[in-house]
């Protein structure tokens, strides 16, 4: 008995099971409540505004000076590059261009076909996808090992298709002829064709690329004829063998041909015969579209956003802001030289302010501020249309900041002009690049169907050439105050809730429209 006893009071006393379950039940409801009074308590603090800071181009101590690189020097340079050459008009097909590229390094046969027009592709987005899912199917059906190194590059005017083949040309060049005949379509699953692009939209709205279809709605306006040109959503949910087919016929009959392949393949004379054939007998059969005159395609967004409204695109829960920033510019230009002049004047902007690491946005709002990973500059130039837009991302706390930022450059551009030495590294900065496309084969294929859909030569690139060696920093300040003096667009992308206060305490004048992708 004296054992039990002993052993009975070793023993703790234990809790109600009731009371055991209310006191955890409590204890979570406290953690809870503490959890909640703090998200409520924590507010973002937003990042003040700063005056603009500027690159600097002081010369190291004891660096040897660089002459400053102008065209003159690319030009001999660029000899030693990579060029292309015209060849002429085949007997077999006198509308088919051909080209031959005089170094491919590679050493294999490199076939590029291209379909263009001056016109924008109807649907191209929906053939881009057919033509994804063909490729996949050949690449699983076909014998040719080299099948596989397709590629296919669209833009709004063109459609190019090019393999590289160690031997067999001429197979290659019949696997890019398939595309566009007439059973080309039978075998693909149309149904994995309609998802893809169904999926494409909501994958754009979890990315935050349906930023990017809302500015196109902005700056050219809804009914342009390029945000009418894609996008079809009742086409793209009805898609059938038979609607598929006629988006096919539709830009052949559009679309003009150009052939680039390697310079020993150029003079393949049975080769090009053969391909040149069978192109004039896929083309035949189609009724050709006499193209519209372009004056018909003005752009119809004003210059200036005078209202200053700034578009918003809410993103409930988003941690970042995506901003975009620009200007519609002309495109009715009376002839050739000034329309190159004008593209040129797009890109030096695009460049001066935008470019990385010395760009004046760059250099200020990410390496001197830290309000961003990256903001860039690029003119969009197409036959129909040309924008200039600054483009980046950046916290919440900065986004008011951020944007105040860049309209604070904008103005700064036009109120004083760059230093020599500023002007200087542009000008190498652009020249540079011409050498670095001059030496890549792929990029001279690309500027060289440009040329063709523009209608460019090559005497206006060295007039261009000369224009920027001559560049002075007037110039540019003029180049600046004819563009940046009009109000810009602004859309953005972001959590309306959470920054709204900001952009209206430090923006003012601007009036925040709310816009989603499916206005």
């Amino acid at each position: 008995m004296q054992t039990m006893f002993m052993f009975r009071q070793a023993q703790p006393k234990q809790m109600p099971q009731t009371l055991s379950y209310q006191a955890v039940f409590l204890g979570l409801l406290l953690v809870t409540l503490f959890g909640l009074l703090g998200c409520q308590q924590t507010q973002i603090e937003f990042t003040a505004a700063a005056e603009p800071s500027l690159p600097v181009f002081n010369s190291l101590q004891g660096a040897p000076i660089v002459t400053p690189l102008t065209s003159t020097s690319a030009t001999a340079l660029s000899n030693e590059a990579l060029s292309i050459e015209s060849l002429e008009k085949s007997p077999f097909n006198s509308e088919l261009k051909r080209y031959s590229l005089n170094n491919t390094l590679s050493g294999l046969n490199h076939i590029s076909l291209v379909a263009y027009s001056q016109q924008p592709l109807q649907n191209l987005d929906v053939l881009l996808q057919a033509f994804i899912e063909k490729t996949t199917w050949l690449a699983q059906q076909s014998n040719l090992a080299c099948s596989e190194s397709l590629r296919i590059r669209a833009s709004m005017h063109s459609l190019t298709m090019s393999i590289d083949c160690p031997d067999s040309p001429e197979l290659a060049s019949s696997l890019l002829l398939q595309f566009w005949q007439a059973n080309s379509f039978n075998e693909i699953d149309i149904a994995n064709v309609r998802r893809q692009l169904k999926l494409a939209k909501h994958i754009n709205a979890y990315s935050g690329a349906e930023i990017d279809d809302v500015w196109a709605k902005k700056i050219l306006g809804e009914q342009h004829i390029y945000n009418q040109a894609l996008n079809d959503t009742s086409l793209a949910a009805e898609l059938d063998l038979t609607k598929l087919n006629q988006v096919r016929d539709k830009i052949i009959s559009q679309s003009k041909w150009a052939l680039l392949t390697n310079q020993s393949l150029a003079k393949n004379n049975e080769f090009s015969a053969k391909l040149a054939q069978d192109l004039a007998a896929l083309t035949a059969k189609s009724q050709q579209v006499a193209p519209q005159p372009l004056s018909t395609f003005k752009l119809k967004v004003p210059a200036s956003n005078s209202q200053k409204t700034l578009f918003i695109i809410d993103a409930p829960g988003s941690v970042q802001t995506q901003v975009r920033i620009g200007y519609p510019l002309a495109v009715d230009e009376p002839n050739q030289q000034q329309t190159a002049d004008d593209i040129q004047d797009c890109k030096l902007l695009a460049s001066w302010l935008g470019r990385s690491f010395s760009g004046r946005l760059y250099h200020d709002l990410r390496e001197v501020r830290g309000l961003t990973y990256g903001i860039y500059g690029r003119c969009f130039d197409n036959p129909l249309s040309r924008t200039l837009k600054f483009y980046g991302s950046t916290k919440l706390e900065h986004s008011g900041a951020f944007i105040s930022g860049v309209l604070d450059h904008l103005a700064l551009a036009t109120e004083s002009s760059a230093s020599i030495d500023e002007v200087n590294a542009l000008k190498t900065y652009l020249t540079s690049q011409k050498i670095l496309r001059q030496a890549n084969y792929r990029a001279i294929e690309a500027d060289t169907i440009k040329q063709l859909i523009r209608g460019s030569s090559t005497e206006q690139q060295q007039a261009q050439n000369r224009r920027l060696d001559a560049l002075t920093p007037e110039q540019l300040q003029g180049i600046a105050q004819s563009v940046f003096l009009n109000t810009p667009y602004i859309v953005i992308r972001g959590d309306r809730a959470k920054i709204e206060s900001d952009l209206k305490q430090k923006l003012p004048e601007w009036t925040l429209v709310a816009v989603s992708a499916d206005d």
